[in-house]
């Protein structure tokens, strides 16, 4: 099939006909780690029970969902952005703590070695959480994506008029499966239609998550000896909280971590931390740690205890609150910040002065992040935001005379009087 057919055919646009009830594929949901049960693309995905409403949809396309029945998509034929219909994805809860996708999956053989951008037109409606576009790129072992972006740095949230949303992915050769479609956590209603998958050329910029952060250009010449930066190394970053870099072997904080066997972390002061399913234990920063971290929802949350007083970060795509025992961080995000691709600013502003700010980067914002670097990564970046700093005072020796001294080019204060 060539990819002007499959482009093609791939178009919501241009629906003729509804697709029949059917058993849709069901592929890993979009984030940027993997399910724990994944399916085999050699092997076909697994079968999910088809819903009521997936009768309405357009051949291709179906409804996951991490919880059953939260979700429901269907065909609207009123105020569509472009042409006589849109699809839309909405809540039938107000839970927050799940996320549905309306989605397909297909071959990536017509786009293998090329750069590939899935854009359409999007209205959203009350969306408490965040919504956006997704695309993920998979290879022959479907728990290491190619590449991955779900618009989360960039998330849609409340309501908006029509508007053209993209995702830019590269697809390498070895690339099996290419899947994307429109993600919502938490509740709301959003629409698209207008949908294109198009190979563009180098001119345009990847929105990827797990490719390596493009760094502003220095201001001069570098020391040639210097070793070169985490993200220039073989494990490219997956991610940034603050200051700190991570990816899937190492964690670059003030005491670094390094992947052991297994799920077991050990650090270069003695720590060591150990992840069970959505728990980190151990000790870090020569303090015990005991942390569950649940994410998949409107926010991404972790709680527990480190050093004996409680631990909480709450993450979602509008606000960041961090506390741990007196020590507290509330912030909010700007998007009128200028950050690096795949980032989100958290400030905490007094009129236009920024008092505090932690920018969030690539997987750690995604749904299913990381557990363990993300752990670390927060607790280095602190709890203390820089309005709360101790600040220094300048101190002065007494005065000891009744005069004050005066100031002036060779001038001797009078001795003390006894």
């Amino acid at each position: 099939m060539s990819p002007r057919t499959r482009i093609l055919g791939l178009l919501l646009s241009g629906w003729a006909s509804l697709a029949s009830a059917q058993t849709p594929p069901s592929p890993a949901p979009p984030s940027a780690t993997p399910p724990a049960t994944p399916a085999s693309p050699s092997k076909g995905l697994p079968a999910t029970t088809p819903s009521a409403t997936q009768s309405k949809l357009p051949q291709g396309w179906y409804v996951t969902e991490s919880a059953p029945q939260h979700y429901e998509a269907g065909v609207d034929a009123s105020a569509p952005c472009e042409g006589s219909r849109s699809a839309f994805l909405r809540s039938r809860t107000q839970a927050t703590d799940s996320f549905g996708t309306f989605m397909q999956a297909f071959s990536a053989k017509d786009f293998q070695g090329k750069r590939l951008r899935f854009t359409a037109a999007v209205r959203h409606q009350d969306v408490k959480g965040w919504a956006g576009l997704w695309m993920r790129v998979e290879g022959v072992d479907p728990k290491q994506p190619l590449a991955f972006d779900n618009m989360q740095s960039r998330a849609l949230v409340g309501t908006h008029g029509c508007k053209r949303y993209d995702v830019v992915l590269d697809v390498p050769r070895e690339a099996t499966t290419i899947m994307a479609g429109l993600i919502m956590s938490g509740a709301g209603q959003a629409w698209l239609d207008g949908v294109r998958f198009e190979p563009v050329d180098a001119s345009v910029k990847t929105t990827d998550l797990l490719s390596a952060p493009q760094q502003p250009l220095p201001s001069g010449p570098q020391g040639l000896d210097d070793a070169p930066p985490i993200w220039g190394r073989k494990n490219m970053p997956l991610g940034r909280v603050g200051a700190f870099w991570f990816d899937s072997q190492r964690v670059e904080t003030k005491t670094p971590l390094v992947r052991g066997t297994g799920s077991t972390w050990k650090g270069s002061f003695g720590d060591e931390l150990f992840e069970h399913g959505i728990e980190v234990n151990g000790a870090y920063e020569v303090r015990d740690l005991a942390v569950k971290v649940r994410a998949g929802g409107a926010a991404t949350l972790i709680e527990g205890t480190w050093g004996g007083s409680p631990v909480f970060v709450r993450l979602s795509a509008d606000t960041l609150e961090m506390r741990w025992g007196t020590l507290r961080r509330s912030l909010r995000r700007d998007p009128t910040i200028v950050t690096e691709k795949g980032c989100n600013a958290y400030v905490q502003s007094r009129g236009r002065y920024v008092e505090d700010r932690l920018d969030v980067c690539g997987v750690a914002l995604a749904t299913r992040p990381p557990l363990t670097q993300l752990v670390a990564a927060f607790l280095s970046s602190g709890f203390r935001s820089d309005s709360d700093a101790p600040r220094t005072v300048d101190i002065r020796p007494p005065v000891r005379s009744s005069q004050g001294y005066e100031i002036r080019e060779g001038y001797v204060p009078p001795p003390l009087r006894q």
